[in-house]
C-alpha cells in the first residue's frame, strides 16, 4: 500500500496547483485530437468495402472497429481525467489558500507555528506584552493567549486535514477516470530505465512516480536499474536502501578492477593509482559504515539512503540509524570540512548514540516515540589547505573561507529534508531537526533558506556561521534555532580571519568579499547572536530527573562524541544530551547557557 504523505504548511506552500490545471487542459485537448483523428480513420475504413473486399478487407474493417472502440475509451478517459484534474486544481487551490491564510495570520500576530499546524504563543509575544502592560499583567493575560493558540491550532489543523482530503479526493477521481481502460500487461511491457523521472526531478514528482508503479514494477526497477532508485528523494527508505545495497558490491568489484588496471598501466606511485585507490577506499568505507546489525530490529537497523559516485568530486553517502519513514522524530547531521567517507563509520556511531540518548529522554518522560538519526554526507566538504604562509593560506583556504561549497550542498540538502516528509509513512508529519557541525552548519543554514522545508528545529555546533542572522530567516520559529560552542574551539576565530589577513597586508579578494557580502555569506557569528538559543558545553548535570553527570566538550570535534560508557549504554557529553533533547522534541531538557 502506498503511503499518504502527511500534509504540512511547507508542503502546502510549495504546491503549484495551476500545474495540475494545465495537465487537465492538456488531457482534454488530447482527447479532442484523438477523436478528430479517429473520425477520419473510421470514415476511411467504412468506405473501404468499395475497393477492399473478401476476407482480408472484412478482417481489416473488424480490426478498425475494435481500434475505434478502444480509442473512444481512451478519449473518454482523457476527457474525464481532464475535467477531474481541472476541478481538483480549483479545489486544492481554495483549500491551500485557507491553510496559508491561517498560518500567515498566526505568524503575523507573533504566534509560533509548527509545520504540522500546531500554534503556540512565542517568546517575542510575551516580550511585547511585557513592554506594553508590564510583567504582572502579562502573566495574567498569558493563559488567554495559550487558549487562543489552541483555538488557532484546531482551525489550522482542520484546514490542513481538508487540504489533504482534497488531495486524496482529486487523485482518486483522476485514477477513476482511467479505470475503464484495459490494464497494461506488465509481462509484455518490461520497465525501462527511461521510465524513471530525471535525476533532478522534484520530491513530489519522485513520490507520485513511485506510487504509480505496481509492487512488481517497483521491485523490477530496484533489480534492473538500482541507480535510478537509490538516491531519489521522496520514495521509501526501504526501496532506496535495497537499491543501494544491490549496487555497492558491483561498484567495489569495478573499483578493484580499475585499481589493478591503473597499477599495471601507470604504476603504484602515480596520481592515477592514488585516485583509483581513493575511490575504492571510499566504497569500502561506505560498506563498513552501512553494515547491517545482526539481530537488530528494523527500528535500530542501518539504512543506506544515498550512494552517489558520479555527482561530486568524491563519493557521497547518507546512512540512517532507524527507519526515517516510521520514526516520530528524525535528525539529519551535516558534517564540515575534511569530512570524507572515511569519517562515516564514526558518524554512524555518533548517530546511534544520538538516537539512543533521544529515546532515553523520551522514555523518562513516559513517551514511546521513536527516533531515526541520519548521517548525511551529500556534498563535497572543503578539505585541508596545504599552504603554510598567510598569503598561501588565503588562496588554499578559499573552499573553507567562502560559502561556495556550502551553497553547492544546500540545494541537495533542502531536497533531502523535503524527501523525508514526502516518504514518511503515516498521516502525521515527522518532527525533523537539522543538525550541522562546523562548515556543515553553514550548509545546513543555507539549505533552510533554499526554499520551503519541513524542518522544525536546528542545532549547530562549532559553527562559523549559518548564513542568517535570525531563526525567521531560516524558516524557523523563534526559539527553535540552537547553538553550541566550546570555549577552546578555534572556530571562534573563523569570522576574524579576513581581518587578520587585512592586518597582515595580504591583498586578497576574500577580504573585500567577506566584508561586503554578509561576512562572506556566513552571516553573523551565531554563538554571539542573541537571536539564537545558546546551549551549554561545560560539565553539567542532566535535567531529565536522573541527575546524570554530563562531561563537557572541548576543542572543535568533541560535540557529538561519547564520553565513555559502553556501546550498549554510552555516556553522553552535555552537547549530545542537548542535541538529543531538541531532536526528541523535549527542548525543556536542553541546558541553556546562563547569562
Amino acid at each position: 500500500m502506498n503511503a499518504v504523505a502527511p500534509m504540512t504548511i511547507s508542503r502546502a506552500r510549495s504546491w503549484k496547483t495551476e500545474t495540475l490545471g494545465l495537465h487537465g487542459v492538456a488531457w482534454q485537448l488530447a482527447a479532442k485530437k484523438i477523436r478528430d483523428e479517429q473520425t477520419a480513420v473510421a470514415s476511411s475504413a467504412g468506405q473501404s468495402d468499395a475497393y477492399w473486399k473478401r476476407e482480408s478487407g472484412d478482417a481489416m474493417r473488424t480490426r478498425a472497429r475494435t481500434v475505434a472502440s478502444d480509442t473512444d475509451k481512451l478519449a473518454t478517459a482523457l476527457s474525464a481525467a481532464g475535467t477531474a484534474a481541472t476541478v481538483a486544481a480549483q479545489d486544492l487551490s481554495s483549500h491551500r489558500l485557507v491553510v496559508l491564510k491561517y498560518a500567515d495570520d498566526a505568524r503575523a500576530n507573533q504566534f509560533d507555528v509548527a509545520d504540522d499546524g500546531t500554534v503556540t504563543p512565542s517568546a517575542a509575544m510575551y516580550a511585547t506584552l511585557v513592554s506594553r502592560v508590564g510583567k504582572t499583567s502579562a502573566t495574567l493575560a498569558w493563559p488567554k493567549l495559550v487558549d487562543a493558540a489552541k483555538d488557532r491550532t484546531v482551525t489550522l489543523k482542520q484546514a490542513l486535514a481538508d487540504l489533504l482530503a482534497a488531495d486524496v479526493r482529486g487523485e482518486s477521481t483522476i485514477r477513476d477516470a482511467f479505470k475503464g481502460l484495459p490494464p497494461v500487461d506488465v509481462s509484455t511491457a518490461p520497465m525501462k530505465k527511461e521510465d524513471a523521472p530525471p535525476a533532478n526531478a522534484s520530491v513530489e514528482t519522485n513520490r507520485h512516480w513511485w506510487n504509480s508503479l505496481t509492487t512488481a514494477q517497483q521491485q523490477e526497477m530496484i533489480e534492473k536499474y538500482p541507480e535510478t532508485v537509490g538516491n531519489r528523494d521522496g520514495i521509501p527508505v526501504d526501496a532506496r536502501d535495497s537499491a543501494n545495497r544491490k549496487r555497492l558490491p558491483s561498484l567495489i568489484l569495478d573499483a578493484e578492477a580499475h585499481q589493478q588496471t591503473v597499477a599495471a598501466q601507470y604504476g603504484t606511485n602515480s596520481d592515477q593509482y592514488k585516485l583509483a585507490t581513493q575511490k575504492l577506499d571510499d566504497l569500502r568505507n561506505v560498506e563498513t559504515a552501512a553494515e547491517k546489525i545482526k539481530g537488530a530490529d528494523a527500528h535500530n537497523q542501518r539504512y543506506l539512503m544515498m550512494l552517489d559516485t558520479t555527482t561530486g568530486r568524491k563519493t557521497r553517502a547518507a546512512i540512517a540509524v532507524g527507519n526515517p519513514d516510521k520514526a516520530d522524530h528524525v535528525s539529519v547531521t551535516t558534517p564540515g570540512r575534511t569530512t570524507t567517507t572515511g569519517s562515516l563509520p564514526g558518524m554512524v556511531k555518533e548517530a546511534n548514540n544520538l538516537q539512543y540518548e533521544a529515546e532515553k529522554q523520551l522514555r523518562l518522560q513516559g513517551k514511546n516515540d521513536t527516533v531515526a538519526s541520519i548521517a548525511w554526507l551529500g556534498y563535497d566538504t572543503p578539505q585541508n589547505p596545504k599552504a603554510i604562509t598567510v598569503g598561501e593560506l588565503a588562496e588554499a583556504g578559499v573552499d573553507t573561507g567562502t560559502a561556495d561549497r556550502a551553497a553547492e550542498g544546500a540545494k541537495a540538502l533542502n531536497q533531502f529534508y523535503n524527501g523525508l516528509e514526502a516518504s514518511h509513512d503515516g498521516g502525521k508529519a515527522p518532527h525533523i531537526t537539522a543538525v550541522g557541525h562546523s562548515y556543515g552548519s553553514l550548509t545546513t543554514g543555507l539549505a533552510l533558506q533554499n526554499g520551503e522545508h519541513p524542518v522544525t528545529d536546528m542545532v549547530v555546533y562549532g559553527s562559523p556561521g549559518v548564513g542568517a542572522n535570525s531563526p525567521t530567516e531560516l524558516g524557523l520559529d523563534n526559539g527553535h534555532a540552537y547553538v553550541m560552542r566550546a570555549d577552546d574551539d578555534l572556530i571562534r576565530w573563523a569570522q576574524d580571519v579576513p581581518k587578520i589577513l587585512d592586518w597582515n597586508g595580504v591583498a586578497h579578494p576574500l577580504v573585500e568579499d567577506w566584508q561586503d557580502n554578509n561576512n562572506g555569506g556566513f552571516g553573523s557569528d551565531p554563538a554571539r547572536n542573541p537571536n539564537f538559543t545558546q546551549l551549554e558545553t561545560h560539565d553539567s548535570t542532566s535535567t531529565d530527573g536522573q541527575h546524570r553527570r554530563l562531561p563537557g566538550a572541548h576543542g572543535h570535534s568533541d560535540y557529538p562524541r561519547s564520553a565513555g560508557g559502553t556501546d550498549a549504554d554510552p555516556l553522553p557529553r552535555v552537547t549530545t544530551y542537548n542535541v538529543a533533547a531538541v531532536v526528541a522534541g523535549l527542548p525543556e531538557n536542553a541546558i541553556q547557557v546562563r547569562r
